[in-house]
């Protein structure tokens, strides 16, 4: 069909829609080419399209998506229907794209590639266009975490050159920026204390938001404070399209495992959704002596009507690993090469046991055009239980001094937030003000089993250890510490020249109040409580389409560091202290890439070891970066994720000037991911996949006597797309550490480090019914 007269105007533009299910291309050719498109959703049931790329006008998309499927189409304006062969064109229970009902379970379209999403939840100002924020920004999408086969959050944000590993697989524990990131801190839904602090199960994720630099303003005070960024947590909700999605999984030596994806929505305009994730995980892993097993269970439901937006989530999830690989420390003055990472010196009888339960609810509505409220509220508990020794490397041939350490930890949290957003048009300017309030508790209580045992071992080749007798577990827990944060922030968006400038101030009142206790009697021991007012300001420029310019500086209020179990003054509770950032940068949409290039300077104050193995705070470390970030479509079939970072990390200011000028302990200067994929074209739906990771050497300790090498880790994989009985199968593939490399691959916080994994291969296949 010819398009109508009304019609005929709408130009050519920019499109890069992958091969994939139909009604999955027909959602994104409607919102690149800026068109809506109805269709009973039986219509294109079971169907595939082609892949798309190039200047097309809509006209020629449409017939090449549509083509050999029996669907005709008719235009009216800026709508689109489509119905079958002979079939009467009416629009009873439409599925809508291009511009469908907003509400909490809205998401920013994928950017072309499907690897990163065109915008994130920012906190108080909401889902925001990553080219409208004066922040460096990252939403990686359900399609990545599935097709790299991510296990852990470790697995996903390490495609960003920024962050590094902080510790075991098993915890989610980062650096960014140079700075740490605990578990903690990681939010769920815009909230803090509902993401486990053990280990996040991904199953039932839908994006993982990265954000670097201190984000207080958005997001209120995090419970430990940190200052390099922030991860948030985007839980899976159901599309119109019904949803059914199995998977079976394998990890070498022998983990299997399924997962269950199930979405609907119902009732009148499709406004009730309810999305279940189910998946179980069991078996050895690549490492000796290693086993892992893991379930869970989660559950999201929404509302969207005309004005209220309604969502709620909940969920389970249960892991243990027997003979987990951990941490060392190490007084030797001699680092040892790390060995094979098949090699496992802890016993099988060591284990981490993990427990996390959830709920959270979450409210929006419109009062008018111009104004509307917001509220969630969510609490979670996390529970640990270990029996794994505890190892010092104690010279340079790779000599090991084991202690025991066996604990049991519950972390139970609560967390509310409530917002206005009031939007006010002035003439030219356009202006956003959103007020906040936020309330954080966690209550941790613990019990650590004593006995007396020590045993030694080596690293190239360890011995059988015997477990540790006496452990008395399952004992009353007493009070480990206690936290209420609470803070009320303003922020004002400034809108002129068609969104062409914007710029953001916004001003954060933070109380932070900690009780410390005694580790082992419960005892009270410390309380600090201190209050600030901290500002931040942003700015963003778009001379021209495409390019946004940005600049901006944050304060934040960070909770006291506390001091590590390895220090004689371990588990002391330090006082808040001010995280400052300044930060310029540019980024540009090339139509089918993006790519981004900002630099910037955190100051904090410094915290480490001293020569008596006592934890301070004494001095400042300046880090200073660049950043260059790469993500989306080079040339049709040709997809890019990919990030250098240089970070210059230097102490200043410490006790006497000891140390200052060195550089600070687990900061590589240069970080490099270089990602990519490859459609093959000989084979359709063939796929290459290809990851280099890179970390140059980086300081060990504060006086700089010794550093941890260079390590560069490659990852090839492949994925098959194509259908089986009329149902569509995708086939994955994929080989972590190929050339098996040996290397010490965490950020060494308070002289610790972790060895990487061995080569490790795996395999997963994926039927939608």
């Amino acid at each position: 069909m010819a398009w109508p007269v009304q019609a005929q105007g709408k130009p050519a533009v920019n499109l890069s829609i992958p091969a994939q299910p139909l009604n999955q291309a027909l959602l994104q050719l409607g919102q690149q080419a800026d068109i809506q498109i109805y269709y009973l959703p039986e219509i294109v049931r079971g169907l595939d399209a082609p892949a798309i790329s190039g200047v097309l006008t809509p006209e020629q998309a449409l017939r090449t998506l549509l083509q050999g499927t029996g669907i005709q189409y008719e235009r009216n304006g800026n709508a689109v229907t489509l119905r079958r062969t002979g079939e009467v064109a009416e629009l009873p229970a439409v599925s809508v794209t291009g511009e469908s009902p907003a509400g909490p379970s809205d998401l920013s379209a994928a950017y072309p590639g499907g690897q990163v999403a065109r915008g994130a939840r920012l906190g108080m100002l909401g889902i925001v266009d990553i080219a409208d924020v004066p922040f460096s920004v990252t939403a990686y999408t359900s399609e990545l975490i599935e097709n790299q086969q991510a296990r852990n959050l470790g697995d996903v944000i390490s495609n960003d050159a920024s962050v590094q590993l902080g510790g075991p697989w098993h915890f989610d524990n980062f650096y960014i920026r140079g700075l740490p990131l605990n578990r903690e801190e990681i939010g769920f839904n815009g909230l803090y204390g509902i993401a486990s602090t053990e280990g996040n199960v991904l199953d039932g994720i839908e994006r993982v938001e990265l954000l670097k630099g201190p984000n207080t303003l958005l997001t209120g005070a995090s419970p430990r404070g940190t200052a390099g960024g922030g991860i948030n947590l985007v839980p899976k909700r159901a599309d119109d399209t019904p949803l059914t999605r199995l998977t079976a999984n394998y990890m070498s030596d022998g983990n299997v495992g399924g997962h269950a994806d199930i979405g609907r929505r119902f009732g009148a305009d499709n406004r009730f959704g309810i999305r279940i994730n189910a998946a179980y995980r069991d078996g050895d892993s690549s490492t000796d002596n290693e086993s892992q097993r893991v379930g869970m269970l989660s559950a999201g439901l929404d509302y969207r009507g005309e004005r209220l937006k309604v969502s709620a989530d909940a969920g389970v999830s249960s892991q243990r690993i027997d003979g987990a690989k951990s941490n060392f420390y190490v007084t030797s003055p001699d680092l040892p090469s790390a060995p094979a990472g098949s090699t496992n010196v802890w016993p099988s009888w060591s284990y981490q046991e993990k427990q996390h339960t959830f709920g959270m609810v979450r409210a929006d509505y419109d009062v008018s055009d111009y104004v509307t409220l917001g509220a969630a509220y969510g609490g979670a508990e996390s529970t640990r239980k270990m029996n794994s020794p505890f190892g010092i490397i104690t010279n340079g041939q790779g000599d090991i001094s084991f202690s025991p350490s066996a604990l049991e930890e519950d972390n139970d949290t609560e967390s509310l937030e409530a917002t206005a957003r009031l939007r006010i048009p002035t003439g030219p300017i356009t202006q956003q003000v959103v007020l906040a309030y936020t309330d954080f508790r966690s209550d941790i209580s613990n019990y650590q089993p004593q006995t007396t045992w020590s045993a030694t071992s080596n690293l190239y080749d360890p011995v059988s250890l015997p477990e540790p007798p006496g452990l008395d577990f399952d004992q009353a827990l007493t009070p480990l510490s206690s936290t209420r944060l609470r803070s009320y922030a303003i922020t004002d968006t400034l809108s002129a020249l068609d969104d062409r400038v914007l710029l953001t101030a916004g001003l954060r009142h933070q109380r932070i109040r900690v009780n410390a206790y005694h580790w082992a009697t419960g005892a009270f021991e410390s309380r600090y409580e201190k209050s600030r007012n901290t500002p931040a300001l942003g700015l963003v420029v778009k001379p021209v389409d495409g390019l946004s310019l940005y600049a901006n500086y944050v304060e934040a209020l960070s909770q006291g560091d506390t001091a590590p179990n390895t220090a004689v003054n371990a588990n002391e509770v330090f006082a808040p202290f001010v995280s400052r950032q300044g930060e310029v940068g540019a980024k540009v949409d090339w139509g089918t890439l993006s790519t981004t290039l900002s630099a910037f300077q955190i100051k904090r104050p410094s915290g480490f070891l001293d020569g008596s193995n006592r934890y301070v705070i004494a001095g400042q470390q300046r880090n200073r970066g660049l950043e260059f970030q790469a993500f989306g479509e080079i040339t049709p079939g040709i997809r890019l994720l990919s990030s250098v970072a240089w970070t210059q990390a230097i102490l200043t200011k410490t006790a006497g000037g000891q140390f200052d000028g060195n550089e600070a302990a687990g900061v590589p200067k240069w970080s490099v991911r270089l990602g990519g994929e490859v459609d093959i074209p000989y084979v359709p739906g063939l796929t290459a996949t290809a990851r280099v990771i890179y970390a140059s050497s980086q300081a060990f300790s504060a006086d700089n006597s010794m550093r941890l090498p260079s390590w560069t880790r490659i990852d090839l994989g492949a994925r098959y797309t194509t259908r089986v009985a009329g149902r569509q199968v995708v086939l994955r593939a994929v080989v972590e550490n190929v050339a098996n490399r040996r290397y010490w691959d965490t950020a060494p916080a308070y002289q610790t480090v972790t060895y990487a994994a061995p080569r490790t291969f795996l395999l997963s296949a994926t039927v939608d019914f």
